[in-house]
């Protein structure tokens, strides 16, 4: 580099300046900032599992022993389990999780996912398909024809009920493109 006509030498500093100049460089600077919260969870987390190497080592020695026995002879809790089935499923289910992994990070990042309501709603949702679902396993039981809905409309849980999901298909009528 010149400097008032004299040659001098590069320093790291102006190497630094001349890579930060760089658009590149300082848009990949911009995202790592975007994401700080998210690296230093990354790296809290690398350190956790850094310091319990020792014990995840253990559990992984164990578990390659019971695997052992249960493809030897040796009586073992997985005796019945097919090994080579077990690690044909995990190295589809892997391949499929790492397809469905930009998915999940938009779910799990997803204000709505991490909103308690969601939760609430999801649970409510759950309990009443379980409900619904050993009830009509104990006594099926459907309205037979027109006059037979209109019955069931009488009872005050199937009109608040059918009303919820009126105003679901409303709302989902206004998100839909």
């Amino acid at each position: 580099m010149a400097v008032n006509g004299q040659l001098v030498a590069r320093s790291p500093g102006s190497d630094l300046l001349e890579r930060l100049d760089d658009p590149g460089t300082a848009s990949a600077l911009g995202q790592l900032l975007d994401h700080a919260d998210l690296l230093a969870l990354l790296v809290s987390g690398l350190d956790g599992f850094l310091r319990r190497g020792d014990t995840i080592t253990e559990a992984v020695v164990d578990g390659v022993r019971d695997l052992r026995g249960a493809a030897g002879s040796t009586p073992s809790p997985l005796a019945g389990v097919d090994v080579k089935a077990l690690l044909s499923s995990l190295t589809s289910l892997s391949g499929s999780l790492a397809g469905a992994t930009p998915t999940l990070n938009s779910l799990l990042s997803s204000t709505l996912m991490t909103d308690p309501r969601t939760a609430t709603t999801l649970e409510l949702m759950g309990e009443a398909l379980v409900e619904a679902t050993e009830t009509d396993a104990r006594t099926p039981s459907a309205p037979a024809g027109v006059f037979g809905l209109l019955r069931a409309l009488k009872d005050p849980d199937v009109a608040r009920g059918l009303g919820l999901l009126i105003q679901i298909a409303k709302a989902l009528g206004r998100k839909l493109p």
